[in-house]
C-alpha cells in the first residue's frame, strides 16, 4: 500500500472495531516505515481512576506498528505480532486523545523490529514505550526502505 489513505481504508475495512466509522481511531501518518495513529478514547477505553487503560495503549501501539509495516512491505497484510514489550511510564487522563508514533528500526526479510511511543496528544511526555517484533510473511518481500 502506497498512501496513508489506502492504509487507513484497509484498516477500517479489516479492523472495524478499532478503525471503523465512529470508533475514534485514525491513521494520521503512514510512510517510509513510520506511522502515527490517534485515538479519541471513550469510556470503554478507561480504567478505574479515570485514565486510559494499559490494554488500550497496547492496542493502539500494535495497530500503529501494523500501519508502519504496511507502508514498506507490499504484502504485509498477513504479518503478525510475535513479541510486544511495553513499559508504562505515566497515565493519560480521560478526555485526552492518545497518540502512538511507531518506527521500524530493523526491517528484515522475515522479522521487523518496531519501536513506539504512546503519549497524550497534548504533551510530549511519553506514557508508554513499546518494542515489538512482527513476523513478516514471505509474500511481503521487497521492502521499500532506502
Amino acid at each position: 500500500m502506497e498512501s496513508v489513505g489506502e492504509i487507513a481504508k484497509f484498516l477500517a475495512k479489516e479492523f472495524p472495531p478499532v478503525f471503523g466509522p465512529d470508533r475514534g481511531c485514525s491513521v494520521e501518518v503512514a510512510e517510509a516505515g513510520r506511522a502515527v495513529c490517534r485515538l479519541v478514547p471513550t469510556d470503554d477505553h478507561l480504567r478505574p481512576g479515570n485514565i486510559v487503560s494499559g490494554p488500550t495503549m497496547m492496542m493502539l501501539a500494535d495497530a500503529t506498528a501494523y500501519a508502519a509495516l504496511l507502508s514498506i512491505y507490499p504484502g504485509a497484510i498477513q504479518a503478525v505480532t510475535t513479541n510486544l514489550s511495553i513499559n508504562f511510564m505515566r497515565s493519560i487522563p480521560a478526555g485526552a486523545a492518545v497518540v502512538a508514533e511507531c518506527e521500524i528500526i530493523k526491517p528484515g526479510k522475515r522479522l521487523a523490529v518496531i519501536t513506539c511511543e504512546v503519549r497524550g496528544a497534548d504533551t510530549s511526555d511519553i506514557a508508554a514505550h513499546v518494542v515489538m517484533t512482527y513476523s513478516v510473511p514471505p509474500t511481503a518481500n521487497d521492502v521499500k526502505v532506502s
